[in-house]
């Protein structure tokens, strides 16, 4: 089994940004993930906290975006991939660790949460396209239903801690984001 970052040949901004962190091997989630995801295939990864999963479904992410870049026309509030958390704490933890592999990317990341001012991140949004989008359902929802965010482009979508965001309540809003 693949252990190394360096055998799975990853765009080098986002490599570079992995050796930056020090990341050499794989953690167990993540060796048994990343080489299917980064061939195309959904995954569904059940590892403790702590265990690397969140790293593995955005180094998916990250180096699909940079390998693949859009070609035609594209719109603000239109997200190319977007990262569903049940709360706010893991929903910043995810924007924290996206910011750090995306460093010497030209990727722009946005983070809408609830209770945090509505006008501030609609600002946000309309500075620049969107990449990648982390968001708590009930405030992508506002969003959605203002018409500043856009999901018809997505090209990914990870449902992060998915069995909580049901346990909470989020069914009806996790169906119409899908939808």
């Amino acid at each position: 089994m693949i252990c190394d970052f360096n055998a799975l040949h990853l765009q080098p901004e986002l490599k570079r940004a992995i050796d930056a962190l020090g990341y050499t091997q794989m953690t167990p989630i993540q060796q048994k993930v990343l080489r299917y995801t980064l061939a195309g295939h959904d995954a569904i990864g059940r590892a403790q906290t702590g265990t690397g999963k969140t790293a593995a479904f955005l180094i998916t992410v990250i180096n699909d975006l940079l390998k693949n870049p859009i070609q035609g026309e594209r719109f603000r509030g239109e997200p190319r991939a977007l990262i569903l958390a049940p709360t706010r704490e893991l929903a910043l933890q995810i924007e924290s660790d996206a910011k750090l592999l995306t460093k010497f990317t030209d990727l722009h990341l946005v983070t809408l949460l609830g209770g945090v001012d509505f006008e501030q991140q609609k600002k946000q949004l309309a500075s620049n396209y969107v990449d990648i989008m982390v968001a708590t359902p009930g405030r992508l929802i506002d969003f959605v239903e203002q018409k500043e965010v856009w999901l018809d482009q997505l090209e990914f979508l990870v449902i992060d801690e998915a069995d909580r965001l049901l346990d909470m309540g989020f069914i009806p809003a996790v169906k119409r984001i899908v939808r």
